[in-house]
């Protein structure tokens, strides 16, 4: 037996927020099939909707024995109240001890979230709410919708209480939480009418007042959501960025007493104009150095100092922000560029033999050559060649990093072929190092066949609210999108979409970004409206996929 308060500990979950918990595994009982089946409430004493209600106890059943160490952070009673109640623990059972000091004409709530499992871990399939009203009447009030791109979400939601709760609102502890379900939709229900705020969070920071340089966090496009004579609020839905703040720099390591490089928390492919950078020595002068992102690791960007440095340097990274959005946070790291003498053997990173070049029928496709230090070329006829079935086949050359070539055939490559690229030791000079291994490097590799697209046509209903834009993203490669602005006169087309399956979102653009904007709590400012399309997006090859008659129904 346990005794449990009825708020929800704030240590426990402040914890939880500093500390990685980790459980120890659970072996299957032995003598029969491991037990999947999450429990079940199956009764609820006094009834759930009880009217008149004054307190006391009140019994829930479920249809298996509960782990008692998840009673404690599963169980809630919202609102808040006063007086905690107490909640007892036997087998299959909970006792709710509700005080009798209980507000006049107020629903309460017993919420369970899906952190309740039976005594085989097994956890709630989804989050459980019974209701009890002191008064004549249940409230009936709903909120819902769904949590995009972030897999274990709840939701905070305060009642407005007072003029400060407008802007301050996350300051507090949320008068309701409930956890959204493993495919994102979240119900609130039994509300009483009034003006709210609401914001996702990570289930682990669920409950507790926000700490905003703390917390990754989803707004909705609406300000304050007005629960009034309409009762039931659908389809507001939550977007969550992946990340905290903006891009970071995390980490620097030297390769060599003039060259380095700088890892970031996330990809830099789209943000490269915006990263800038100052690489300082210890007098404090700024040092001239070139940069360039590494043509594997998307994460990392390499830099070259003009005169080589034997001692530190601090690496300075400026903020950058996008409509007060921070896109990539000021940061700063201390080097020591010394000690450091490269004797490995130069090495061919790109391609090898399980390389193929994917084949585009409008463009020809270059090959990337990548090698593991910096390098020079003696002579470009006699450094490289390439041949098909033995035949010398002419090509061009371009420089695309220190570190890696394009080598773009004069004719386009044939599909479905096999090619053998040949470099020659004396005519390729690392900076640091020594040279290949070999005096003639021979690698083969083959090409693809020639990649399929297909059309997107969207057909609109006319808006009395425009600058909405269209992101169509690849499921299985996220960073493959295509962005147009929706044409309310006619139709919106997006051509050359490679073949396979994607998602498909509408957004308002209401500051002009050409992105989806997520908002912010400080200063306060909502998301912008979006909306994804039900349907899996199917591109095939030379087809036209049109859809009819979008409706957006965006508010005024």
């Amino acid at each position: 037996m346990i005794i449990k308060k009825q708020t929800r500990d704030l240590l426990f979950k402040q914890l939880v927020f500093i500390l990685f918990i980790s459980c120890a595994a659970v072996m299957s009982p032995p003598g029969g099939p491991k037990d999947e089946t999450p429990p079940e409430l199956i009764e609820v004493t006094p009834p759930n909707g009880t009217t008149h209600f004054k307190g006391g106890r009140v019994e829930l059943l479920f249809s298996e024995y509960i782990d008692e160490n998840t009673v404690d952070r599963a169980v809630s009673i919202l609102p808040l109240l006063a007086e905690e109640p107490e909640i007892i623990y036997k087998g299959n059972r909970l006792h709710i001890y509700f005080p009798d000091s209980l507000s006049v004409d107020q629903t309460y709530i017993v919420s369970i979230n899906r952190d309740l499992s039976d005594e085989h871990r097994v956890n709630l399939s989804q989050g459980i709410q019974v209701a009890f009203a002191t008064g004549s009447e249940i409230d009936r009030g709903i909120i819902s919708g769904s949590i995009y791109h972030l897999k274990d979400a709840s939701l905070n939601l305060w009642k407005i209480q007072n003029e400060n709760d407008y802007l301050k609102f996350y300051e507090r502890v949320p008068d309701y939480v409930i956890d959204a379900s493993s495919e994102g939709y979240y119900e609130f229900n039994f509300l009483s009418l009034g003006q709210y705020k609401i914001a996702a969070v990570d289930r682990a920071l669920a409950g507790i007042p926000m700490v905003l340089d703390k917390f990754i966090y989803g707004l909705s496009w609406v300000p304050t959501i007005e629960l009034s004579s309409q009762e039931n609020i659908k389809d507001l839905n939550i977007k969550i960025p992946n990340r905290l703040g903006g891009i970071k720099m995390i980490n620097a390591e030297n390769l060599q007493d003039s060259w380095g490089k700088i890892t970031f928390s996330e990809s830099i492919k789209n943000v490269i104009d915006e990263i800038h950078l100052e690489i300082i020595s210890e007098d404090s002068s700024i040092l001239n150095t070139k940069f360039f992102q590494d043509p594997v690791v998307d994460t990392q960007l390499h830099f070259i100092l003009e005169d080589p440095i034997n001692g530190y340097i601090s690496i300075n990274l400026n903020e950058t922000k996008k409509w007060n959005t921070t896109l990539i946070e000021s940061s700063s790291i201390r080097l020591n560029m010394e000690g450091i003498i490269d004797t490995t053997e130069l090495l061919i990173i790109q391609p090898d033999a399980k390389s193929k070049v994917q084949l585009r029928s409008k463009s020809i496709e270059p090959l990337k050559i990548i090698f593991s230090n910096l390098f020079e070329l003696n002579s470009h006829e006699n450094s490289i060649l390439l041949f098909k079935d033995s035949v010398s086949i002419p090509f061009d050359i371009k420089w695309d990093t220190p570190i890696s070539l394009d080598l773009t055939p004069k004719t386009n490559w044939e599909a479905l072929s096999n090619y053998e690229l040949q470099l020659f030791k004396e005519s390729i000079s690392p900076i640091y190092g020594t040279s290949l291994k070999d005096s003639v490097t021979s690698i083969q590799f083959k090409t693809s066949d020639y990649e399929k697209f297909g059309t997107l046509i969207i057909n609109t209903i006319p808006e009395k609210s425009g600058n909405i834009f269209v992101e169509l993203q690849k499921m299985e490669k996220s960073y493959l999108t295509f962005l147009s602005v929706v044409n309310f006169d006619g139709k919106t087309i997006i051509s050359e979409i490679p073949e396979g399956n994607y998602s498909l979102m509408f957004f308002q653009d209401s500051d002009s970004s050409m992105q989806y904007s997520y908002g912010q709590i400080e200063p306060y400012r909502t998301s912008e409206w979006f909306n994804y399309y039900q349907d899996t997006i199917k591109i095939r090859s030379n087809w036209d996929m049109e859809l009819q008659k979008i409706e957006f129904g965006l508010a005024e």
